[in-house]
């Protein structure tokens, strides 16, 4: 038979089952709803429970013989092993002069260690199938680790090289120079970086911590010297300001054995903050426009104050981002592309330092729409500390929030960075369990009295990266600051 024959009965037999579905035996039509209520009155559909609360693995918690901080979230199920020493200071303590001194020395630890060349620690890692990881944010340091379990003693005995006998050689200094330097040079046609870099210096000042880049500038890592990075590891990479987060399936009395084995007897004194808390200026309106001729898009970058990390007021305020610009049904989405398609995407997060915290809201947009999509970013930040989010908004994101929780202890990696940022801003254990806990009982009105905790478009530093020209005239009859112009490592131009 041929196909179209085929489908021809096809299509004849299903009308057929229609029309007796529709007929009765006195050749009366009876409406296909009906059929289907009558079927419906059959059986009932299974209620589905609510899901149940979510709450996370809370980590053992004892100490080295030395007095060194573990924190371990056993879990038996998976034969892998993920550890990180995180060290309490990063980025934020190296001198104007010497920015990116720390991230150099990040970098230099796995160059050479213990008599190993930089080729031999590589290809030890490898022979493992593990993964050592060095790095430095602004307030912290790290060096993860994770291996297969049957693999994991050796991977730490690697860690202890590179961590406590880094060779520093000047060749393996002038190597990485010179790769750093082609990486900043790369970063000048990157307008996200370049936007980041000026709204930091616009932001927090010219001479707070924060307001530099912790990979550096042109100029500062040209004029770096390998000594100063000795004494960047002296200061940061020290055992007194080291403690270890894991997370795997070997029984805590031996992981301890084995770091007791080769951290244990680590010489552990107080030590004290190298450098006092740094004054963020007063936030007041401020623009920043950085130059890129002809830029088929301009960045645009906000921030606004927000919480520090140590506070416990973290997890509400990320709570209240989610409908205004932590999702893809926020507001900021839905107006700027949804609605008027000035961009693929528009967000804003909770962006939490120890010494400060930043609002952060960000597109990229046409440079044809600027201005409009600028409008539209000052209608929503103005908006927002007036509290009146939606019953929806508020359980939609009530609901997005509960499963972001459970997405970010799906894997170990996750775990093992929740627990690592629980340790570094010095919170309970239970911190995120305890709000979880306290969703359910939230209501809209505290929700909304939260969100009118955030800061008003008078505390707003935005910064345009893009065609200046276009720029100017699109937002000429804006109500705007006059600009600050900075170059594309954010420095101002005179």
């Amino acid at each position: 038979m041929k196909p179209a024959h085929c489908l021809t009965l096809i299509i004849a037999a299903a009308s057929l089952s229609l029309n007796a579905c529709q007929s009765t035996s006195s050749g009366e039509q009876t409406p296909v709803s009906a059929v289907q209520n009558t079927m419906n009155t059959d059986f009932s559909l299974p209620e589905i429970p609510p899901a149940k609360l979510f709450q996370h693995a809370t980590p053992e918690i004892f100490k080295l013989d030395n007095g060194m901080d573990v924190w371990y979230v056993h879990n038996p199920l998976i034969p892998l092993m993920s550890l990180k020493v995180v060290f309490t200071q990063g980025a934020s303590i190296d001198p104007a002069d010497k920015s990116g001194r720390s991230s150099m020395t990040a970098i230099l630890l796995k160059e050479g260690a213990n008599g190993k060349s930089a080729q031999q620690i590589s290809n030890e890692i490898e022979f493992i199938g593990a993964t050592l990881s060095p790095a430095i944010t602004q307030d912290a340091a790290s060096i993860t680790l994770q291996s297969m379990t049957q693999f994991f003693e050796q991977g730490l005995d690697i860690l202890a090289d590179i961590w406590l006998k880094p060779s520093f050689e000047q060749s393996a200094f002038d190597r990485i120079q010179k790769i750093v330097l082609n990486g900043l040079k790369q970063r000048e046609d990157a307008p996200t970086a370049i936007a980041k870099l000026a709204s930091n210096r616009d932001y927090f000042g010219e001479d707070h911590p924060y307001a530099r880049s912790a990979d550096g500038y042109i100029d500062t890592i040209s004029g770096m010297s390998l000594k100063d990075i000795q004494e960047a590891y002296q200061q940061i990479f020290t055992p007194s300001r080291a403690a270890f987060i894991a997370v795997g399936n070997i029984p805590a009395d031996e992981l301890k054995k084995m770091l007791n084995s080769r951290f244990g007897s680590l010489n552990i004194t107080p030590v004290a903050d190298e450098m006092p808390k740094p004054e963020v200026p007063a936030p007041v309106r401020r623009l920043t426009i950085v130059d890129k001729p002809n830029a088929p898009q301009t960045v645009i970058r906000i921030y606004q104050p927000a919480i520090v990390a140590t506070s416990l007021k973290t997890l509400p305020w990320q709570f209240i981002n989610i409908p205004f610009g932590g999702s893809f049904t926020s507001r900021l989405m839905q107006n700027i592309r949804e609605d008027k398609g000035y961009s693929y995407g528009a967000n804003a997060v909770v962006a939490s330092q120890k010494f400060a915290g930043v609002l952060l809201s960000t597109s990229q947009v046409a440079t044809e729409v600027t201005g409009a999509a600028l409008k539209e970013f000052l209608y929503e930040l103005d908006r927002l500390p007036k509290g009146d989010f939606t019953q929806e908004e508020f359980e939609r994101a009530r609901e997005t929030w509960k499963s972001e929780l459970v997405q970010s202890f799906e894997t170990q990696s996750g775990v093992l960075a929740t627990i690592s940022s629980l340790y570094l801003n010095q919170k309970p254990v239970d911190a995120i369990n305890a709000f979880a806990r306290s969703l359910d009982s939230f209501t809209l009105e505290q929700f909304n009295e939260i969100a009118r905790e955030f800061p008003t478009i008078d505390q707003i530093s935005i910064t345009l990266v893009g065609d200046k020209n276009t720029i100017l005239e699109q937002i000429k009859d804006m109500a705007l600051p006059q600009p600050t112009f900075r170059d594309l490592e954010g420095k101002i131009i005179p």
